[in-house]
């Protein structure tokens, strides 16, 4: 009888563990970028398909988009485009574009 009720708090304990555990979208790191408009930007993946990027303090969701190099995410209005972990691309997306036609902006990690 004392090992049931052993096994069964040492399973609450892992159980009650589990839910206090920060998902993967929140402990995600933050990545600093200044970008050459002298904007700052910050970057996190909490996935492989989904970057979340911070921008004069709103916070907007992206999502992977087909590229021909490098990782292009977009929503909410926004491209972020980048080649590695250091370098990136931000562009507003117009209503209606799937690619951004505005230049953007050139951006590195600090």
């Amino acid at each position: 009888m004392v090992i049931k009720y052993s096994l069964t708090a040492a399973w609450l304990l892992v159980l009650g563990g589990c839910a206090s555990a920060p998902s993967d979208h929140e402990a995600a790191a933050w990545m600093n970028y200044t970008c050459s408009d002298e904007r700052t930007l910050q970057a996190r993946y909490p996935d492989p398909n989904t970057a979340v990027i911070r921008i004069q303090d709103e916070t907007h969701t992206l999502h992977i988009a087909i590229s021909g190099s490098g990782a292009r995410y977009t929503g909410e209005g926004w491209q972020w485009w980048t080649k590695g972990m250091h370098d990136g691309m931000l562009a507003p997306l117009a209503t209606g574009e799937s690619i951004a036609s505005a230049p953007g902006v050139q951006c590195h990690a600090d």
